[in-house]
């Protein structure tokens, strides 16, 4: 060939090269661009639910399609009115596959069981951006105790990409553009029909959320490697919960509370210097670094070992003259005096043993709050004989576990205020309750004496608010400044007559049914079932108390009477 035919055959090549980099160019340019939702996910297979009948079915195709999972995506709309939020009014549950469940809660007389059972399934992830806020909704409005909630912020910033909100997400993970106007966002989501905008925007909010997370784990573990391996890729997803469980229920803010006082701290250990009192502001009383376990002796006269105690109970005995110190390190102090009890069997030797300070189900050991086993709402109406010894119920939980110890409490207190007839405060009425007319005229008050000095105000919104407050005070004819400061500092909370301490009716429902001890055994059961702690301190038992009774009982000091309040009389 000659040296013309091999540089046109060299420039029709490089040509051709050129073309088809183009064409390739162009068709993954076709494929990256972003498309709306839409258009996206168009093959969406919505499902609106209004009926009981309707909701199993649905309930049922959805556990159908979620076998392999163990997730849905979820969400949750509602009405807002004057500035104050209405019950949830639609629940949004789809699978990875598109099929979406719109359950219309504000359409339906009560929340059907096969709905209910799906939402507190502890198994089933319930995936989506802030699902613990819905969580709080629908059981302040309903009852529903939401577990295993998962925010997918969590599993982004793990896989080591920028967390943020669904739209966000969306368009980063998905090339989907979400529909977040206004018009659709803030609309009657208890209408009698929902538009067909309405439709595709609740189902696009719960869908896209499990979508972005099958797929980053399915990436993430679906490697070259683990083909090779013969890896399947169903095994994902069965070693899913060991992975994630830790991240269930727990609220991605509080997550990055946390990872910030650990950064502060640690600075803190290098010696920089660092502002303490902005930190206990921003977190009061929310973690400790310091231990909680001193891990003292305490001795009989004898010598004998009673117990462990911290520095500050050792040291107290001693300046009171009521104990020597035997040994500086450990802190070993002996009693001058007689103790009215010493260590029994495995139920003593417990508060003789050394304790770790870290987290009794995680094993973390840079922060952690104490735990009440038996919440304090029933504890603290117990008699004095059971309050004794309380430290057996006082365990360490991390930040992330106690939060989700913390939701997780929640069904067991459905089960007693159902079981004792004591209903849970509803809608924040607890023992002291707004009363949202006066909060109004309060605000529309403090709205004409501070922000009118600023000239903010329209004349027509500034008439308003003296309406307002006029109305309130029938006996003024007009506005003056004495009577905006009146108005500006009036009380809006007030005792609520119609409150019942749900704890203390759980409490007088076991003292003249099942015994005190039962109801203890009840939260430790649930505890150790719904958290289940690998660190849990040596001889921790469900039946502590119930051995230490039977040993006072044994020793005279512990009438029959009160043995058969407390429910021992039973277990003899």
């Amino acid at each position: 060939m000659g040296s013309y035919s091999k540089l046109k055959a060299g420039i029709t090549s490089t040509v051709f090269a050129i073309g088809c980099a183009g064409v390739t160019l162009l068709v993954l340019k076709y494929k990256l661009r972003h498309r709306n939702a839409a258009e996206a996910l168009s093959y969406l297979n919505n499902k609106i639910v209004t009926t009981e009948e309707a909701c199993n079915e649905v309930i049922y195709e959805l556990r159908r399609q979620i076998k392999l999972h163990k997730a849905v995506g979820f969400d949750c709309e509602w009405v807002t009115t004057q500035g104050r939020r209405q019950p949830v009014a639609l629940v949004q549950l789809s699978s990875f596959d598109g099929y979406c469940g719109l359950f219309r809660l504000s359409h339906l007389k009560e929340i059907p069981s096969s709905l209910k059972e799906l939402l507190e399934d502890e198994n089933i992830y319930k995936v989506g951006v802030a699902p613990l806020d819905d969580a709080k909704y629908l059981l302040n409005d309903y009852g529903v105790a939401l577990k295993s909630t998962l925010d997918l912020r969590h599993i982004v910033e793990l896989f080591g990409y920028a967390p943020g909100g669904l739209a966000f997400l969306a368009k980063s993970h998905l090339r989907i553009i979400l529909d977040k106007s206004w018009r659709v966002r803030c609309s009657n989501w208890e209408a009698q029909e929902l538009t067909e905008a309405q439709v595709k925007y609740a189902a696009a909010d719960a869908h896209v959320a499990i979508k972005i997370f099958v797929n980053m784990i399915n990436e993430r573990n679906w490697s070259l490697w683990s083909w090779l391996r013969g890896s399947n890729n169903n095994n994902i997803w069965r070693d899913l919960n060991e992975v994630y469980w830790k991240y269930a229920d727990v609220s991605f803010k509080t997550k990055q509370k946390a990872k910030l006082r650990s950064e502060l701290m640690h600075k803190e250990r290098e010696g920089k210097e660092i502002k303490e009192n902005l930190l206990s502001k921003r977190y009061p009383h929310a973690t400790r670094s310091k231990p909680l376990y001193h891990n003292c002796f305490l001795q009989a006269p004898d010598g004998e070992l009673l117990c462990t105690c911290d520095t500050k109970k050792a040291e107290w005995y001693v300046e009171k003259e009521l104990a020597d110190i035997v040994v500086k390190d450990p802190l070993t102090v002996r009693l001058r005096f007689e103790p009215a009890g010493r260590s029994v069997g495995d139920v003593g030797r417990y508060y003789q043993l050394t304790k770790e300070n870290k987290c009794v189900v995680c094993g973390s050991n840079n922060s952690y709050i104490r735990k009440n086993v038996v919440p304090r709402e029933y504890r603290k109406y117990f008699p004095e004989i059971m309050k004794d010894h309380s430290s057996h119920d006082v365990v360490l939980l991390c930040v992330e576990c106690h939060q989700r110890s913390n939701m997780r409490d929640q069904s067991v207190r459905e089960q007693l205020a159902a079981q004792c007839e004591a209903p849970l405060s509803v809608h924040g009425e607890g023992k002291y309750k707004e009363d949202p007319e006066f909060k109004k005229v309060r605000s529309a008050a403090r709205a004409l004496l501070y922000q009118s000095r600023k000239h903010v105000l329209p004349e027509t919104r500034r008439n308003e608010l003296e309406n307002v407050i006029l109305q309130h005070f029938p006996e003024h004819d007009n506005i003056t400044e004495d009577l905006l400061k009146e108005a500006a500092e009036m009380q809006v909370v007030f005792e609520n007559i119609d409150y019942e301490s749900h704890g203390h009716k759980v409490v007088e429902y076991f003292l003249k049914h099942d015994g005190l001890l039962q109801l203890e055994e009840m939260w430790r059961v649930h505890f150790l079932h719904s958290m289940k702690p690998k660190y849990m301190p040596e001889l921790w038992s469900v039946k502590h108390n119930e051995e230490r009774l039977k040993v006072r009982l044994k020793e005279g000091r512990l009438s029959e009477e009160d043995a058969k309040i407390l429910g021992l009389s039973k277990s003899l």
